[in-house]
């Protein structure tokens, strides 16, 4: 038997930005192709439906239901949705969560659970365990303790695994607490990673330059051999381009580029700063403006480029938590250099999951 596994779908994210919520839907077009192909009637949600905790916009609430609940729930999919960090207003208790308000009882095979429940799917026990905002409660300790299944699904903070890439959480449970499972499976850090038997399934899509090229998607869980099958959403916002005029072939490169690329994406162009023809990058900006991008911003860095290997500098460009270690190495500091980097990495963390307009 097969269960669908979806996770951190952060509605409302961006500002509530419009763009996003048809990017979303776009995804969501293949998730609902799968199960309606592969007969699959169960999906589990891993928490953080929604993005805001302190408010939630009404066009979040609409295009939440409209895109991703009713479709569940008018194919009579048994649909099991944990609460996240994102879903809960207090940091201490998830008494009060935007999943129970906007979600409830409203949809007769839509469940929602802000504490832990075992639940049977076919025969299969699984254990629920939506986000913990107490670590040290005896009762959620004896629950991942003495659980009756050797299957978890939660939104978990674990310290040693990736929360995006390139930043390596610090903080947060030992996955040691959880080795009595078969199959730990877990939302919450958006970089899709596996150690043992934990797996972080990753983020549903992308929301801001960090996710560039890292796979987002969703999995199909085997409750039969225990296997997770990744399939990844293919649409993506972002789009990074290398562009270099000291290569001979640069009229071709402006010529053959696949300019339908761009069309409604975010467009990130890095750029050798002495260049050889300014005539060829204009046309080739102004060809990019032509396909209606969300944006353009160019980025000018000679030293941004590594010989023969441009696209492993574009990569380069995008990873911030890198550039501040690395900033942070440099400067001669009275306090520990580690404590510093961790600091400034939850700052970072921190920024780019607010609800701030690209």
């Amino acid at each position: 038997m097969r269960v669908a596994l979806i996770t951190d779908t952060h509605y409302g994210v961006r500002n509530a930005s419009p763009v996003f919520f048809d990017y979303f839907a776009r995804g969501l077009e293949n998730f609902f192709d799968v199960l309606e192909k592969e007969n699959i009637n169960h999906v589990i949600h891993l928490g953080d439906l929604f993005d805001q905790r302190k408010s939630i916009n009404l066009l979040a609430v609409n295009r939440c239901r409209q895109d991703f609940l009713e479709p569940l729930d008018k194919m009579c999919i048994e649909t099991h949705i944990i609460v996240g960090n994102h879903d809960v207003y207090y940091k201490n208790t998830n008494d009060v969560s935007s999943v129970e308000e906007f979600v409830g009882d409203n949809y007769g095979s839509i469940h929602f659970y802000k504490e832990p429940k075992v639940i049977n799917i076919e025969g299969t026990k699984i254990q629920l365990l939506p986000w913990i905002s107490n670590v040290y409660d005896a009762d959620i300790l004896n629950t991942i303790a003495k659980s009756p299944s050797d299957i978890l699904m939660g939104h978990l903070e674990l310290t040693g695994f990736e929360m995006f890439r390139g930043s390596v959480s610090d903080h947060g449970m030992d996955r040691a607490l959880f080795n009595r499972y078969d199959v730990v499976c877990s939302g919450h850090f958006h970089h899709k990673s596996s150690v043992g038997n934990i797996n972080y399934l990753g983020a549903f899509s992308e929301y801001t330059w960090a996710d560039h090229r890292d796979p987002r998607g969703f999995h199909i869980f085997d409750t039969d051999d225990r296997s997770l099958r990744f399939i990844q959403n293919e649409e993506s916002l972002f789009t990074m381009i290398s562009y270099d005029d000291r290569k001979p072939d640069i009229v071709n490169f402006v010529n053959d580029f696949d300019y339908s690329s761009v069309k409604n994406r975010y467009v990130k162009v890095v750029s050798a700063s002495n260049k050889n023809n300014p005539y060829a990058f204009d046309l080739f900006i102004d060809k990019l403006h032509a396909e209606t991008p969300l944006n353009i911003s160019v980025i000018e860095d000679i030293e941004a480029f590594v010989e023969d290997n441009p696209d492993e500098a574009v990569d380069e460009t995008a990873d911030t938590p890198s550039i501040l270690s690395k900033y942070i190495d440099g400067l001669t500091l009275s306090v520990d250099t580690d404590r510093m980097k961790s600091f400034m990495k939850e700052i970072y963390v921190e920024a780019i999951t607010q609800d701030k307009a690209l």
